[in-house]
């Protein structure tokens, strides 16, 4: 089974807010963070249950190359992104 990937709008102006800071730092890394981003995202479609729970509620993913991780939760067939938090910030959703 593939399950839905669904992008909260926090999420999404989460991850434009990085991308920029990565443009910025060295062109084309906040690229190489997006495709780390989409591969995760691959995976999270394909195992979401694989992943560890903060709570009864949200699960994260760590992503690649990156201090980043994914907060996102299962709703039927749907994940649901509901963040990108960088690793200091994780406390925040437990």
């Amino acid at each position: 089974m593939t399950y839905e990937i669904v992008v909260q709008s926090e999420a999404i102006i989460e991850i434009q807010k990085v991308f920029e800071w990565y443009e910025q730092s060295r062109p084309g890394l906040g690229y190489e963070m997006i495709q780390e981003i989409e591969e995760s995202f691959e995976r999270l479609s394909k195992h979401p249950h694989n992943y560890s729970a903060t709570n009864k509620r949200y699960r994260k993913v760590r992503i690649n190359r990156f201090p980043y991780i994914i907060v996102f939760e299962i709703e039927d067939t749907k994940v649901v992104v509901i963040a990108l938090r960088h690793i200091k910030q994780e406390s925040r959703h437990r």
